[in-house]
């Protein structure tokens, strides 16, 4: 009885701490149901990270932020946020980044933030969680983990010199053609998709696209062509024409030739410049 009794309590702890866990990580609701915009205090459980300690931001918040950021920061602290003359890195920040909703900026700024041949910038409670709105929006964008993160104009190169380039030292006429493979290609696209493709043309994790072929000559024996599975400094596989899964190890005399279709697009990377590709991006655009 006495050991029942026992186990009857531990569960009894166990559901408690359960039930005080759930109510620590769990948002607390606002108006119409949405998460609150009050930064969590206490200690313990509730100082704990977790989906309720994540910054919410609100994008007519981080909007208002954004021009008391203008008017106060930009000086110091850059267009971007990301430091200027005299300022630090605030996407980087320790503060920012531990701040939800105004509790450790607030602070800071209250204390007084005088800046270099300036008098401090005075803040509001209003206009201190609108600049953390506007601060956190710039770190979610750095991460592109945002859902208001907004891609930036992309089309702000010189289309004639994008032709020179395509045709030129970008050797890309070599394999691509105005009116053969990328004909109609800038109606096909948005911008930034076009940017994207021609530089990271390759699908991710294989899916459709042209595979990499690749020759294995072993020591002893007939060669093996296949699709390219994996390739290290000491192993090749390939799955060949019937299907069957190969592998070896790359010992001495052991030959591996790669025919990667992509290849130029990848050797592309090791040399053409921000000008270059912005270019060659708005070439792209007008061949609609």
């Amino acid at each position: 009885m006495r050991k029942f009794a026992k186990k009857c309590a531990v569960a009894a702890s166990l559901l408690t701490f359960t039930a005080t866990l759930s109510l620590a990580q769990a948002p607390v609701a606002g108006p119409a149901g949405k998460p609150s915009r009050k930064a969590p205090t206490g200690g313990g459980l509730l100082a704990q990270a977790g989906k309720a300690d994540k910054h919410i931001v609100d994008a007519e918040a981080a909007d208002r932020g954004k021009k008391a950021y203008i008017q106060e920061c930009i000086t110091c602290h850059g267009p971007t946020a990301r430091g200027g003359q005299g300022g630090s890195d605030l996407v980087r920040s320790l503060v920012v980044l531990h701040d939800r909703y105004g509790s450790e900026i607030g602070p800071f700024l209250k204390k007084g933030h005088r800046t270099e041949g300036s008098p401090a910038a005075q803040f509001s409670q209003d206009k201190i969680e609108d600049l953390a709105d506007f601060l956190h929006l710039k770190v979610n964008d750095t991460m592109r983990t945002s859902p208001l993160f907004r891609a930036q104009n992309v089309l702000i190169g010189d289309a004639k010199a994008g032709q020179a380039y395509f045709n030129g030292d970008g050797k890309c006429s070599q394999c691509h053609s105005s009116t053969g493979n990328l004909k109609g290609v800038g109606g096909k696209y948005e911008a930034i998709d076009l940017q994207q493709r021609f530089l990271f043309p390759k699908p991710a994790f294989g899916r459709g696209g042209k595979p990499t072929v690749v020759t294995v000559t072993p020591v002893t024996g007939a060669a093996v062509t296949g699709n390219l599975v994996q390739i290290d400094d000491f192993n090749v596989s390939l799955r060949d024409a019937e299907g069957e899964y190969r592998a070896w190890s790359r010992i001495p005399g052991l030959k591996v030739k790669i025919d990667d279709p992509y290849a130029a697009h990848g050797e592309l990377l090791d040399r053409i410049s921000d000008k270059n590709m912005h270019d060659v991006t708005a070439y792209l655009e007008t061949l609609k």
